[in-house]
Formats: structure tokens, C-alpha cells, sequence
């Protein structure tokens, strides 16, 4: 099905894009959220985002990277639309890996003492700074593969 943002995206990705950005604000609102030491909104926030992100991984990326990106791999890496792909896919799995991390480790006692960080300030931050470079990959992946030549 055609997209909805005049780019010749198919739908998915089209939605994704938006869904994504508006995540993104929404990490914003929950780092503000912090600020104010609304510690349960502020969590409830950022694992809603979280979470919401995986079912999108799973719906949208993983999908097209499946049928777009993986079967290429072996013969056009060197071609720079896969490689916007492949590096957004390593940064998003790195940070929803932590993300989900992050969450383990504040709302549960799954994990015992020693593998639980203490320094909550240093991984917040970096999962946030993480997921903007992943946001910003992504729409880069987004124009790569939507907006500029292709091929």
C-alpha cells in the first residue's frame, strides 16, 4: 500500500517515520518528567515508548530488513543505502537492548546485585543519547531509501 507522505514509501514506512518522531518527543516529555522527580510517569513514559518501539521493530523494520536488506547483504554493501540500514540496525538492536536493560533493571529484582547498575543518571543519558542517534539514523535510513536515488 502506498504511503501517505507523498514519498513513494510504502505505507509502513511512512507510518513508522511518524510513529518514531513522535516517540521521540515523547522521550523528551519523559526526560522532563525525570526533571520534575516524577519517577513513576517518567517510567511509565519511557517503557510506553519502549515498548511501543519493539512492536514496531517487529511489525515494520525487521520485516522490510528482511526482505530489503538481508538478501543484498553479501553483494551491495558497499552501496550506501544499505549501509545507512545496516548501521541504523546495529544502533537500534544496542539500544533497545539497553532500553529493555534499563527497564529490567529499575522495575524488577529479576537480575541479581551484581548486574544491576547504580549510577542511574550516566545510563539514562546514555540510552537517550543513543536513541537520538538512532532516531537520526533512521530518518537518514528513511531519506536513503525513500527520498534520494535510488540505485
Amino acid at each position: 500500500m502506498k504511503g501517505f507522505l507523498g514519498t513513494g514509501a510504502p505505507f509502513g514506512a511512512d507510518l513508522n517515520l511518524v510513529v518514531q518522531l513522535i516517540m521521540g518527543l515523547a522521550l523528551i516529555a519523559g526526560v522532563l518528567l525525570a526533571k520534575q522527580k516524577r519517577y513513576t510517569a517518567h517510567g511509565i513514559c519511557q517503557t510506553t515508548v519502549l515498548l511501543l518501539n519493539l512492536l514496531m521493530i517487529g511489525l515494520v523494520m525487521w520485516p522490510s530488513f528482511q526482505q530489503q536488506v538481508k538478501p543484498a547483504l553479501s553483494k551491495v554493501l558497499h552501496k550506501w543505502y544499505y549501509e545507512a540500514a545496516m548501521i541504523h540496525a546495529v544502533l537500534g538492536i544496542g539500544a533497545e537492548l539497553l532500553g529493555l536493560y534499563i527497564i529490567i533493571v529499575a522495575g524488577t529484582n529479576i537480575l541479581p546485585q551484581w548486574l544491576r547498575f547504580k549510577d542511574w543518571k550516566l545510563w539514562m543519558r546514555t540510552e537517550l543519547v543513543l536513541w537520538a542517534i538512532v532516531l537520526v539514523s533512521g530518518v537518514g535510513t528513511y531519506c536513503a531509501w525513500y527520498l534520494a536515488p535510488f540505485r
